[in-house]
């Protein structure tokens, strides 16, 4: 008689069953809590961002509108008028009522150069009271471009 060998009466290796997908470690619950929560603040800061700067969106399409209705009429005192009115709108918006409504004139120009970086407003005629003058030379692209520099650079 042969001798058997004890090892051939062993059952063979058996693997245990393969790691899943499902359920995930306690850290991708972790990271995705964080993913979400930074998806979460960013959004919440770029809606928060776009509602402040929406009036300067809209200011700026009332301001190509003006300049097209401008283009049909050629009214250059209508169209400064339609300019001066619509950044004393955005001027109430962005500042305080009390230090813009009651200015005019020189002390509006001086405002609208200091709050926008833009002196060019002191030395146009079409944003202070020459603009009543009916033999006052207004150039209706240099009041929109003002226009237009203003609304996009004031800072409050």
């Amino acid at each position: 008689m042969a001798a058997q060998n004890p090892l051939d009466q062993l059952r063979p290796n058996h693997l245990p069953d393969p790691v899943g997908l499902w359920p995930p470690a306690i850290g991708w619950w972790v990271l995705t809590a964080i993913v979400i929560a930074i998806l979460a603040l960013l959004t919440l800061y770029i809606y928060r961002r776009w509602k402040k700067n929406r009036y300067r969106t809209v200011a700026l399409h009332l301001a190509s509108k003006a300049l097209f209705e401008y283009q049909e009429h050629q009214s250059p005192h209508r169209f400064a008028r339609e300019c001066n009115e619509l950044l004393k709108r955005v001027a109430l918006h962005a500042f305080s009522k009390r230090d813009v409504a009651g200015l005019n004139g020189e002390y509006w120009c001086q405002f609208l150069a200091e709050t926008g970086s833009t002196p060019e407003f002191l030395n146009n005629s079409a944003f202070n009271n020459e603009r009543y003058n009916p033999n006052a030379s207004l150039h209706a692209e240099d009041i929109y471009t003002l226009t237009q520099r203003w609304i996009k650079k004031h800072h409050a």
